[in-house]
């Protein structure tokens, strides 16, 4: 069935727009997601700088990320 005044080029483009605009949406979230994480690392390397302990620093932050921080200082 076709539909009176329906224009394929159009639709397209709306779809493409609308595609794109989901894509940037999704990339500034993982943005920002990230942005937090590597935010959260830095402080944790500056805590550990300060002489704070992985208990102490682990009450404000997950044991995961002050493990990955405690792994990459003692790589280099």
């Amino acid at each position: 069935m076709l539909l009176s005044g329906f224009n394929q080029e159009i639709y397209e483009k709306g779809l493409r727009e609308e595609g794109w605009e989901a894509g940037i949406e999704e990339g500034r979230k993982a943005g920002i997601a990230e942005g937090i994480i590597e935010g959260d690392l830095r402080a944790i390397r500056n805590m550990l700088d300060l002489g704070l302990s992985e208990e102490q620093i682990s009450q404000k932050y997950s044991k995961e990320l002050v493990e990955q921080v405690l792994q990459e200082t003692t790589e280099i």
